[in-house]
C-alpha cells in the first residue's frame, strides 16, 4: 500500500507515528493529538514548500494508538529512546544540571543532585556554571543545619557536635525548628547573604589566628563560590521571576538551540544543543527539545520563545508559562540567546570543518578495507582483561558515525570457569546480543574483537546461534604490542599501517576498549584486596585507606613489620589485630 492511501487510513485519534527509510529503519518519531491530520502535514504541498530529505527518505510509516496527549508524550519519548532516529532532537541522557535539594521528609536533608527531585521539598537551582555547587552544599549545611546523619542512633553523632546535625539522630526535632533554618536556605539563595558572608570571614580569620591555614583557605574558596553565586550580570535586570529563554539559528544545514536560565536576575546557565538540519518541522524539533530539557529540570515562572514560534504548537504542559517578548528587558534576553546561538553554530561550523570528511573517510576507507557489506554507521569494539586468569572483566564500546557514545559503554563481569580466549569472548557476546535481541534494541553495523581468528569465530557463533546477520572482523597487534592488522570479512590479515587515517582511528579504538577492560578488573582487583582487610574485626575504612596509600599492595601490608604497620595506624592493638590475621 502506498503512502498517501496508508495516511487516508489514518485514525483521528491521539497518537505516535513513525516514519521508515528504505532499509527499514526509523528515521523520525512525532507525536500528535490527530494522528491523520498530523502525518497529512508532510505530504501535503500546501504545508511544505520545500521538499525535504526527511520527507523524500519515508517509504512507510507505522503508528500507535493512545488515550490521550499525555501517554502519546510519554510514548514519544520512550519510542526515540529506543530507534535514537536521525531527525529527532537527541539529547545525551547524561546532560545534567547542578541542584541543591532538600528533601520532604520528616527531618528534611540536603542532597546534592545532577537534576531536580520532583518530589523534594525545595530544589535550588540550576547553580551557576563553576560556582562549585558542592562547596555551596557545605556553606549551607554549616550554617543551616537540617538532619546530617541516618537518625535514630540513640546517641548525638559526629555532626551535632559540630553544630552541622539537627539531632535527630537522638531527639525528636520540633518541626519549627525546619521551618525556621529553610526560610534562612530561602533568603540565602534569593541572594540575601551579606550576614552570611560576615560569618564566614569572622571564622577565616579564627582559623588563620590559630594557624589552620588549611580550614582558612577553605572558608575563603567557600567565600568565593559565594561571591560567584551571586554576583549580578553586566545585563541590568530588574525581576524576581525565574525566567527561560530559549532562541535557535539556521545556519549550513544544521541548527543550534540556545536555552537561558535566569534565576532571580541572574544568568546562572546556558544550555546549546546543535544538529544537522534538513527541513524538519520547526515547531516540532523547538517542542522536542524543550520537553527534554524539562524532564531534568523546573520550569520556570516564565519561559521566553521567539516570535516566529506559534505559541499554540507548543504542548499544553509548556504553553501555561510561554510567552513571546513584551518589553525592553525581554528583547534583551531574545536577543541575547540568538547570539548565543549564532556564536555556538559558527564554533560548530569551524570546528567540523577542519575535520571535514574525516569521519566519513574513515569509516569509508574502513567499508572497502573490510569488505563489508553495510555502512558501518555504529560499531562495537569487544575486548577481555584479567590479571592472573582472575577479576575477567569483558568491555564494549560503542562508536556511532566514528564517535564515541559513552553513556553506551558496558562492562561484563565474565566468571573464571571460562579458561580460553574463545569461552570468555562468546560468553560476553551471548549475554550482550541475547538481551538486545530479545529487548528489541539497536544492533551495530559492523562488531570488531581485539583479538584475531579465534575471537572472530567465538563471534561468529554466537550471531549464528541467535540469527543475527552483522559483519564481524579482528584487530591484532605486531610483535611490539602495537596496532598493526586488520583482519577483513573473509578472514584475511591486511596490513593497516599505511591506511594513515583509518589507522590512527582503529589503533584510538584499541587502545580506548583495552583501557575500559582493564579499569574493570583493576576495580574487582582492588575492591577484593581492600576486603581483606576490611574482614579483619575493629579494621575501619579510614584505616584501610592510610594502609593502601602507604604501602600500595595487599602484598606489602603483609609483609611489614609491627613499628612499620603502627607508624600508619597509630594504634598498637589494630596493628597486634592485622598482624595476627595475616598469620594465620
Amino acid at each position: 500500500m502506498n503512502l498517501k492511501k496508508q495516511v487516508g487510513l489514518l485514525t483521528n485519534k491521539p497518537g505516535c507515528y513513525l516514519f521508515l527509510n528504505k532499509d527499514n529503519e526509523v528515521i523520525y518519531v512525532g507525536k500528535a493529538k490527530n494522528l491523520k491530520k498530523r502525518v497529512s502535514t508532510y505530504f501535503n504541498k500546501a504545508y511544505n514548500i520545500k521538499t525535504t530529505r526527511l520527507i523524500r527518505e519515508i517509504t512507510d510509516l507505522k503508528y500507535f494508538i493512545v488515550d490521550n496527549e499525555k501517554e502519546s508524550l510519554l510514548l514519544e519519548k520512550n519510542l526515540i529512546k529506543k530507534y535514537r532516529p536521525k531527525y529527532n532532537v537527541l539529547l545525551n541522557d547524561d546532560k545534567t544540571y547542578p541542584y541543591i535539594a532538600i528533601t520532604n521528609q520528616k527531618d528534611p536533608m540536603y542532597k546534592y543532585v545532577r537534576k531536580y527531585e520532583k518530589k523534594a521539598l525545595r530544589n535550588y537551582g540550576p547553580l551557576p556554571i563553576g560556582s562549585n555547587a558542592r562547596s555551596i552544599l557545605l556553606t549551607i549545611q554549616r550554617l543551616f543545619p537540617l538532619k546530617m546523619c541516618k537518625g535514630d542512633l540513640k546517641k548525638p553523632c559526629l555532626y551535632y557536635h559540630l553544630n552541622q546535625c539537627s539531632g535527630a539522630c537522638f531527639k525528636t526535632v520540633d518541626p519549627s525548628y525546619y521551618e525556621y533554618q529553610i526560610k534562612q536556605v530561602d533568603k540565602f539563595f534569593k541572594g540575601e547573604i551579606n550576614q552570611v558572608k560576615q560569618t564566614l570571614v569572622k571564622q577565616m580569620q579564627k582559623a588563620s589566628d590559630n594557624l589552620q591555614f588549611e580550614q582558612a583557605k577553605r572558608i575563603k574558596d567557600q567565600i568565593t563560590s559565594l561571591d560567584f553565586i551571586t554576583t549580578k550580570q553586566n545585563v541590568d535586570i530588574v525581576t524576581n521571576k525565574n525566567i527561560d529563554v530559549i532562541n535557535y539559528e539556521i545556519s549550513e544545514e544544521k541548527i543550534c538551540f540556545v536555552m537561558l536560565f535566569y534565576r532571580l536576575g541572574q544568568l546562572t546557565y546556558k544550555d546549546e544543543y546543535i544538529q544537522n538540519y534538513e527541513g524538519q518541522d520547526l515547531d516540532e524539533l523547538l517542542n522536542s527539545y524543550l520537553q527534554q530539557i524539562y524532564q531534568k529540570n523546573l520550569y520556570p515562572d516564565v519561559l521566553l520563545i521567539p516570535n516566529e514560534i506559534d505559541l499554540l504548537d507548543l504542548d499544553e504542559n509548556l504553553l501555561e508559562f510561554s510567552s513571546y517578548s513584551f518589553n525592553n528587558q525581554d528583547d534583551v534576553f531574545i536577543k541575547l540567546a540568538k547570539q548565543n546561538a549564532i556564536d555556538s553554530l559558527n564554533k560548530s561550523i569551524i570546528s567540523n570543518n577542519v575535520n571535514s570528511g574525516d569521519e566519513l573517510e574513515i569509516l569509508d576507507q574502513l567499508q572497502q578495507v573490510s569488505n563489508i557489506n553495510k555502512y558501518p554507521k555504529r560499531i562495537e569494539i569487544f575486548d577481555i582483561s584479567n590479571i592472573y586468569n582472575q577479576f575477567i572483566t569483558g568491555a564494549c564500546i560503542v562508536y556511532i558515525n566514528a564517535k564515541p557514545v559513552r553513556n553506551e559503554f558496558r562492562k561484563y563481569n565474565i566468571d573464571s570457569q571460562y579458561t580460553s580466549d574463545y569461552a570468555r569472548m562468546k560468553f560476553m557476546l551471548e549475554k550482550r546480543f541475547l538481551k538486545r535481541k530479545k529487548e528489541k534494541e539497536q544492533l551495530p553495523d559492523l562488531i570488531i574483537v581485539d583479538g584475531g581468528i579465534i575471537q572472530i569465530h567465538a563471534a561468529k557463533e554466537v550471531l549464528n546461534k541467535l540469527n543475527l546477520k552483522i559483519n564481524v572482523i579482528g584487530l591484532s597487534k605486531d610483535n611490539n604490542h602495537k596496532t598493526r592488522y586488520l583482519i577483513d570479512i573473509f578472514e584475511q590479515t591486511i596490513d593497516i599501517k599505511n591506511f594513515k587515517k583509518l589507522y590512527n582511528f582503529l589503533t584510538s579504538l584499541q587502545i580506548r576498549v583495552d583501557e575500559y577492560a582493564k579499569s574493570g578488573f583493576r576495580k574487582k582487583y582492588h575492591n577484593q584486596l581492600n576486603d581483606q582487610i576490611l574482614l579483619i574485626k575493629g579494621v575501619g575504612k579510614k584505616t584501610n585507606l592510610k594502609l593502601y596509600k602507604h604501602f600500595k599492595t595487599i602484598e606489602n601490608i603483609k609483609n611489614a613489620d609491627f613499628d612499620e604497620l603502627n607508624k600508619i595506624i597509630n594504634n598498637k592493638k589494630i596493628t597486634n589485630l592485622i598482624i595476627s590475621n595475616f598469620k594465620k
